[in-house]
């Protein structure tokens, strides 16, 4: 899929993109788990920390979705280390937010909060990371650090804490292909 892909540095910016983004998430996470059915999960440790998964979804997820679901997890987190970190240049993220696009668990929509339960804290519990995916695709993904989030139709924004911020577009490739190409 083409993607045009326009970045701002700076802490300042990362800043305003944020809080001008995170107004856009408040609407979109009502509008997602609106009817749907709330269930948490819980993977117990036998020491240290638990991971709490609260999912929004239409039905309970069977076990292959689960673990399809946590499989996606995975590789957000790695994905989100690998930006936190600065390991990542445009056509990087092009790749990365191309991968964070493509359908998924059956093309449902589902909002997810992913939380790490420290025994001594869990009144204390904070949500690591929530995705947003509608149809199937990633519209919102969040941490501490980090906010993707759908903002309009074929626009996304993306906020790296202290980074900047970018601005990216879905736009028609050759021959009707929808593919990913960066903006000036």
């Amino acid at each position: 899929m083409a993607l045009h892909i326009s970045f701002k540095p700076g802490k300042r910016q990362s800043l305003q993109a944020a809080r001008y983004y995170h107004e856009t998430v408040g609407g979109l996470v009502e509008a997602l788990i609106d009817g749907l059915e709330q269930k948490t999960y819980t993977i117990r440790a036998v020491e240290g920390p638990s991971i709490q998964l609260r999912t929004w979804c239409d039905h309970a997820l069977e076990e292959r979705e689960l673990h399809e679901l946590f499989d996606w997890l995975i590789a957000l987190r790695t994905d989100i280390e690998g930006l936190q970190e600065g390991r990542m240049n445009k056509d990087h993220i092009a790749g990365l937010v191309g991968n964070w696009l493509a359908v998924r668990l059956g093309g449902g929509d589902l909002f997810v909060e992913l939380a790490i339960v420290h025994p001594e804290e869990e009144e204390n519990e904070r949500t690591e990371l929530a995705l947003g995916i509608v149809r199937g695709r990633s519209v919102i993904v969040s941490t501490d650090a980090l906010l993707f989030t759908w903002l309009a139709p074929d626009v996304f924004g993306l906020s790296l804490a202290g980074r900047g911020s970018y601005l990216l577009e879905l736009a028609d490739g050759k021959g009707g292909k929808v593919g990913m190409r960066l903006a000036s």
